[in-house]
């Protein structure tokens, strides 16, 4: 939902009565957090609601640091994106191509649980 769930987006279900909504699907690579589109998409201290936030990443390292970043700026939800099927996602083994990998997204479900204190869900997608 890049590009639509975006904090204006957000704000208006609250307004409509959602008690919760989920961020646009951030990279767990450091390497694009210093955008400032990245950086806005990661604060989140102000926002009413349950804040969610969605990540996605291949490496356990970085999905955990990202998770902890976000619980940082004020995410109460981590949700770990296994399911959009984007080439460009796909390519850099992340979104939907981690579920041939049930080994990896073990670990990147152990490094990030056992990183945050917050919940933490999967976002899968059948097909």
């Amino acid at each position: 939902m890049a590009g639509i769930t975006d904090r204006p987006f957000r704000s208006q279900c609250y307004s409509m009565g959602a008690d919760m909504t989920v961020s646009e699907m951030l990279s767990s690579n450091p390497k694009v957090w210093k955008t400032d589109k990245s950086r806005l998409r990661m604060i989140h201290s102000d926002e009413l609601g349950i804040r969610s936030v969605q990540i996605a990443g291949s490496d356990p390292d970085e999905m955990a640091t990202a998770a902890r970043i976000n619980v940082a700026n004020s995410a109460q939800i981590i949700d770990i994106n296994m399911g959009f099927p984007a080439k460009k996602v796909n390519r850099k083994l992340a979104g939907s191509a981690l579920l041939r990998y049930p080994e990896l997204v073990e670990k990147i479900l152990l490094a990030v649980v056992n990183t945050v204190d917050v919940p933490v869900t999967l976002k899968v997608r059948a097909g």
